[in-house]
C-alpha cells in the first residue's frame, strides 16, 4: 500500500453536516473549491459580528484565477499554498511531506485542501481520515 492514497470525510459511525447555508459535499467542496469554500465558512462563521458588511455574492465575483498571483483571487490561492504548506512541514515528518507535499502537484494540492477540510469537518463533528495516516493539523496554530 506504498503508492496508495485515500481521504475520507468522516469516520465510522459520524454523519456529514447537512446545513442548507454549506455545500451539500462540504468535503468535495474543500478538495474541488477550497479558496471558495474557506471564504464561505469564514462568511458564515463571522458575518454576524459584521451583519451586512460583505454580500455572500461577493464570494463568487472575486476578479482573476487561481493562477495568476497578480490577482486577487491569485494571491489568496498562493496564501492558502504557503499557510497549508508551512502547516504540513511543521507536522509531518520529512519523508511524508516530501511525498504528498513536493513529488507530484496534483497530489500535492489535494492534500493541501485535505488539510482544509479536516479544519471545516472538524467544526462539525467529523473527523477526516487518510491514508498514508496524517495527524490532526486542524488546531494547527498557523491557522
Amino acid at each position: 500500500m506504498d503508492n496508495t492514497i485515500m481521504l475520507c470525510a468522516c469516520q465510522e459511525n459520524e454523519d456529514l453536516p447537512q446545513l442548507a447555508e454549506l455545500p451539500a459535499d462540504l468535503f468535495t467542496a474543500c478538495l474541488t473549491t477550497p479558496i471558495r469554500t474557506a471564504l464561505k465558512w469564514h462568511w458564515l462563521k463571522y458575518n454576524k459580528y459584521f451583519p451586512g458588511y460583505i454580500d455572500e455574492e461577493l464570494l463568487d465575483r472575486i476578479p482573476g484565477t487561481p493562477g495568476n498571483r497578480m490577482s486577487l483571487l491569485g494571491e489568496i490561492n498562493w496564501i492558502f499554498t504557503a499557510v497549508t504548506d508551512t502547516i504540513a512541514w511543521c507536522s509531518f515528518p520529512p519523508e511524508l511531506f516530501q511525498k504528498l507535499f513536493r513529488q507530484d502537484l496534483l497530489v500535492a494540492s489535494i492534500y493541501r485542501n485535505y488539510l482544509l477540510a479536516e479544519r471545516l469537518m472538524r467544526a462539525f463533528g467529523c473527523h477526516p481520515c487518510s491514508w498514508p495516516k496524517l495527524k490532526p493539523t486542524h488546531n494547527h496554530h498557523i491557522w
